[in-house]
């Protein structure tokens, strides 16, 4: 659009509200075990703000006519909450936004009070009491956990039932005099940096967020029970779409955070999704039985897991699963519900110890079988050997690589020689967040499929009623070849006449155990789209000569990175307190200093030399010839001077000296002598050009570069960038002839 006097005024179209990629109403909402990549869905935003970036330059016109071109951009921002899942959960380490993955919330920051949770491990005194470390600036209680069996936490203790606290001072029952807790509290800590994600676990009952109450009191809800992440003035950019948002969520029952085991005891996992009273099965307490075995076996083989339930499942192929990746069978009996490991070896690890118990319920042999007719005591069906896999493939997320998707494999090499691979359909098992567990679960299903072949289908009599299924018992029948052959019980049913029909299935020794072996982890690239991008080499700033520019105050930088710079944004401020972007850098530019004196002399300069150094901006120079440094087709700038060069001679690792025929003084700068160090930029497309308003001149200014990674992520925040004051001189038009 035109205005009066040849102004010209343009401007983008500005957004009214942003797009979002989904937010839907009525889905699951997911439990979180352990450590998992979740997708927020959108529950409240607004705020919206679209803010206005004006840029002006006067422009020539003909017969002395000219007005100011004014260009208006807008970049936006907005308040969101994503609700995460069941609470209440940990916490979170990290946001994806896009593919940028932020390992700190924090990252987005403002200075103000704080409040931060600490996990600390205690004695109770003799007088039932602790006292937490920051008890002067104590906030609020989150939860208390009783060490026991080889030390590992798993017993919670209740606030108002087990203890009470006030101001950082728990006041323990008698009973846990002497006994080791560990307590997790909030406290604040005094100007620090405050998050503007912030996020609320899902505790009962749950305050609605600060900003909404004060804001937007009529839309101010707590979610009881639900995490969610509240997001004050997002960031959206110059476009108003919401970016694709993921949350590494810390969820339910870690195991050891303090020692970096993320993932939950399937043990833990069972107990919370059957009893939990706000989103469990409702399924008796009492009628859990002693699942000490169980929890023994998955901690000390390291069997830890992490599963995400966010859609509508049977509690019972959720069950089966947990078992199938544990190795375990799962039975109810005597009004239990029971579960027994199928390991058959020692194992020693985190703290604890499993020991299997292999000594057979009983001894089984002719004298106990009941047979009718002619039939045989014990009925056997073998797999055929189609059916023996010999490459089991696990699916898995690996959480060391921002939870992509990878693959565990184990492969019976022999197996494979003999009878030719056989592959096993791939097993999904995104409950799996580290390459040793999925290589370990793997093997462990391998050797099942090669070694635990046979059933077998035999009855006994009343006697035998003390059987449960997963016992461990032995079978002996000279006619079918069987000599106290190891088998576990599958299935036990009771006929009418009081007969147990029973079906078993082989348990080899050695087999049920995996064996460890040293393996490659996956080594796939993978971008690593959060790479710093750290700060940027110490600029060249200028001011352009006269003919060169649009109206003859123009500001020129010079600006380079190290290995993961990409570019960055530029930031202008007359006072030194308020900034406002004016541009961004895409390119690096070549610039660095003197490494030896240049001496003052005349124009044209056969006789002189200048020898520079590139290195911080690997920066490379090619030589021209005269009538290239007489059309200033090789123009560069020496501390004040600019000047234009024939020759560019290598002599070291991006060092280079300008000899042969030289141009000095050009645009009417001063030719003088320039000491070692002096800086030096080649004026070419890569500088940055920026075209001022004619009232700062005598002023200073002060611009800051926030980096960014090739990726245009991983970039400084305006805060942490450095300032670079810069006073303007002004150049008036040179005479007719510079």
């Amino acid at each position: 659009m035109s205005g009066k006097g040849g102004d010209i005024n343009n401007s983008e179209s500005r957004a009214n509200g942003v797009t979002f990629q989904s937010s839907i109403y009525g889905s699951a909402i997911p439990i979180i075990y352990g450590r998992a990549r979740v997708p927020g869905n959108l529950l409240w935003y607004g705020s919206f703000k679209p803010i206005a970036h004006t840029e002006s330059r006067e422009v020539g016109g003909k017969g002395g006519g000219g007005g100011t071109q004014t260009y208006t951009s807008y970049s936006y921002s907005a308040c969101f909450l994503f609700g995460l899942g069941e609470g209440p959960i940990r916490g979170i380490d990290g946001i994806w936004s896009g593919k940028n993955y932020k390992p700190d919330p924090a990252n987005l920051h403002q200075t103000v009070k704080l409040s931060k949770a600490l996990n600390e491990s205690h004695v109770v005194s003799g007088s039932h009491t602790v006292t937490v470390a920051h008890a002067t600036q104590w906030k609020s209680h989150i939860d208390c956990t009783l060490v026991h069996d080889g030390g590992s936490w798993t017993t919670p203790l209740g606030n108002g039932v087990d203890f009470t606290v006030a101001a950082g001072v728990y006041y323990f029952n008698t009973q846990y005099a002497g006994s080791t807790v560990r307590i997790s509290y909030q406290f604040n800590a005094i100007n620090s940096k405050s998050a503007l994600i912030t996020i609320y676990t899902g505790s009962y009952p749950q305050a609605p967020w600060s900003y909404l109450t004060s804001k937007y009191p009529a839309q101010a809800i707590g979610y009881q029970g639900v995490a969610y992440a509240a997001a004050l003035d997002w960031q959206l950019g110059s476009s108003a779409a919401m970016p694709n948002i993921n949350f590494d969520v810390v969820g339910h029952l870690p195991f050891d955070i303090d020692n970096g085991i993320f993932d939950a005891d399937p043990k833990q996992i069972l107990v919370d999704l059957l009893t939990n009273p706000h989103y469990g099965l409702g399924f008796p307490a009492a009628n859990m039985g002693d699942l000490t075995q169980y929890h023994r076996y998955c901690v000390a083989n390291g069997l830890f897991l992490s599963p995400v339930y966010s859609a509508q499942e049977e509690a019972s192929s959720i069950i089966t699963q947990l078992l199938k990746l544990t190795n375990s069978g799962v039975y109810f009996s005597e009004g239990m519900l029971k579960i027994t490991p199928f390991g058959d070896a020692v194992v020693t690890g985190h703290g604890t110890t499993f020991t299997p118990n292999l000594t057979p319920v009983y001894e089984l042999n002719d004298d106990d079988f009941i047979v009718t007719g002619d039939e045989d005591p014990i009925t056997i069906f073998r797999r055929p050997v189609v059916d023996a896999y010999n490459h089991v493939q696990v699916e898995f997320l690996n959480s060391s690589n921002q939870f992509n998707t990878e693959v565990a494999e184990a492969k019976d090499l022999v197996a494979i020689d003999t009878f030719g691979l056989r592959t096993l359909d791939p097993i999904k098992a995104h409950e799996i967040t580290l390459p040793a567990v999925a290589k370990a679960i793997a093997q462990n299903l391998l050797q099942r499929s090669q070694y635990v072949r046979n059933t077998y289908t035999f009855k006994l009599g009343w006697r035998h009623c003390l059987l449960e299924p997963t016992d461990y018992v032995t079978l002996t029948d000279m006619g079918a070849g069987l000599l106290q052959t190891p088998v576990r019980i599958l299935s036990i049913e009771e006929d009418e006449d009081g007969l147990l029909s029973i079906e078993a299935e082989d348990a080899p020794p050695g087999v049920s155990s995996h064996a460890i072996y040293p393996h490659q982890e996956v080594g796939g690239y993978t971008a690593d789209y959060n790479l710093p991008s750290g700060a940027i080499n110490t600029p060249v700033i200028l001011e352009a000569p006269w003919s060169l520019t649009a109206n003859g105050h123009e500001i020129w930088v010079a600006v380079s990175g190290g290995d993961g710079f990409g570019g960055c944004s530029v930031w202008l401020s007359s006072d030194g307190t308020n900034y406002k972007r004016v541009g961004e850098i895409l390119s690096p530019a070549r610039h660095g200093f003197l490494t030896e004196p240049m001496a003052a002399s005349v124009d044209p300069d056969t006789t002189s030399s200048c020898a520079v150094d590139l290195s911080e901006s690997s920066g490379e120079l090619l030589s021209g010839s005269y009538a290239d440094a007489d059309n200033r087709a090789t123009l560069a700038w020496v501390d004040g001077e600019f000047i234009s060069y024939s020759t560019a001679t290598l002599t070291g690792p991006y060092q280079y000296t300008l000899s042969g025929y030289l141009r000095r003084g050009l645009y009417a700068t001063p030719i003088r002598a320039h000491a070692t160090s002096s800086q030096f930029t080649r004026c070419d497309a890569a500088i940055f050009r920026y075209s001022y308003d004619p009232e700062l001149v005598g002023k200073t200014v002060f611009l800051k570069f926030p980096a960014f990674n090739p990726f245009g992520a991983g970039g400084q925040s305006l805060a942490d960038a450095a300032e670079y004051p810069f006073k303007i001189v002004g150049e008036l038009p040179p005479p007719e002839n510079f």
